[in-house]
């Protein structure tokens, strides 16, 4: 019985999670860990049975206690901490936004095996997580469906043999729509993906593409290379490829489903059986051209990477800032990636030594942004 704990049990990928342990023999969640939902988390206590359940907010944690549940409770620092500190075969951090880095970090300083789905703390403090995992000895499986399909394909080679990785994007509902249109677009609209079932977050940030630009960031301090591309493509099939030297190109193909990168990331070295639909082939899949002029942000990207420092950690502040005020109703959804290029343009990258740097770097960029200095 391989024993998993989840940090981030009630959002999206939690939930999927706990749907890939439902249906799976060999699996137990035994310790599980929201921000605040308390009723999504009594419920999944009632059926998962964990050893440990812990949530961060004080006021969800008293209403937990009310309840009576016959398992160990835990909050604040204790929560964050507790899936690091257990003798669990595998964590999966699945929290969004930076707030998941006090749990990520607790887990590569206890060696621990990371299913990792939150993609903000290594995009913002790539170098320094990177550098911390090699001291630490803790290994990190991406979840994220691109870097899931890049971690397989390069199994087929040498990392020396490889040329580059192209990432995959569907382009989103609103690839066809001119910088004009852009301003139409509602947060309940933006919200929706046409291929996956997503976390609001995430869906305005594959609608605005600046989620390629953080997938190439992360993609460059997981795989360690700066030779990433990205291509269109609608269908979501083709999740990633990896190019070599030799002149192959090996792909990950599957339908759009987070459960089959969870499975992998769960079941490593094994595959599960039926972790998601077989894929037919009845139907075309296409490629289509990029339009950088209206969706310019995965090309922020290649600043992150060539300027270093903080400049990753600006533009994913910022982009965090934009989305949730563009979800508050207080800016146009074309704003969002206009307001992290500003971002990007008005600060000068400096030097990462610390963590405590990085946090600092981002305090001061969403204090900018919600004074509304970049949205101009």
């Amino acid at each position: 019985m391989k024993k998993i704990a989840i940090f981030g049990s009630t959002g999206s990928i939690g939930t999927q999670t706990l749907d890939f342990i439902r249906k799976h023999e060999g699996f137990k969640a035994d310790i599980i860990v929201a921000n605040s939902n308390a009723e999504l988390l009594i419920e999944q206590i009632k059926e998962f049975s964990p050893s440990v359940a812990g949530i961060i907010n004080s006021k969800a944690y008293e209403k937990l206690k009310s309840e009576g549940l016959d398992v160990k409770l835990v909050t604040g620092d204790e929560a964050v901490n507790v899936c690091a500190q257990s003798d669990c075969d595998r964590v999966v951090i699945s929290a969004v936004g930076f707030s998941a880095m006090p749990a990520l970090l607790a887990c590569i300083k206890n060696g621990k095996e990371i299913a990792l789905a939150n993609k903000e703390c290594i995009v913002a403090a790539g170098e320094l997580i990177s550098k911390l995992s090699a001291m630490y000895n803790a290994s990190i499986i991406p979840v994220d469906s691109e870097h899931s399909a890049v971690w397989q394909c390069l199994a087929s080679g040498e990392h020396d043999s490889v040329a580059e990785i192209i990432l995959t994007a569907s382009g989103g509902r609103y690839y066809g729509y001119e910088r004009e249109q852009l301003d139409e677009i509602t947060p309940s609209e933006a919200v929706k993906h046409p291929n996956w079932h997503m976390g609001k977050k995430i869906s305005v940030d594959s609608a605005t593409m600046m989620n390629k630009a953080l997938e190439i960031v992360e993609a460059r301090w997981l795989f360690n290379t700066e030779n990433i591309g990205y291509i269109i493509h609608p269908q979501s099939i083709i999740h990633s490829m990896v190019r070599y030297k030799d002149g192959s190109v090996i792909a990950q193909m599957a339908v759009p489903d987070m459960r089959l990168p969870i499975s992998v990331a769960l079941s490593y070295p094994h595959r599960a059986e039926n972790a998601v639909e077989p894929l037919s082939f009845d139907k075309p899949l296409t490629f289509l051209p990029k339009r950088e002029d209206v969706f310019f942000a995965p090309t922020l990207a290649y600043k992150c990477i060539k300027e270093g420092g903080s400049m990753a950690a600006i533009m994913d502040a910022a982009n965090e800032s934009a989305v949730k005020m563009f979800l508050d109703g207080k800016i146009k959804f074309g704003k969002i990636a206009e307001t992290v290029r500003n971002a990007m343009e008005s600060n000068v990258a400096v030097q990462i030594n610390s963590f405590s740097d990085v946090i600092e770097v981002r305090k001061e960029i969403i204090r900018k942004t919600e004074d509304m200095e970049y949205t101009r």
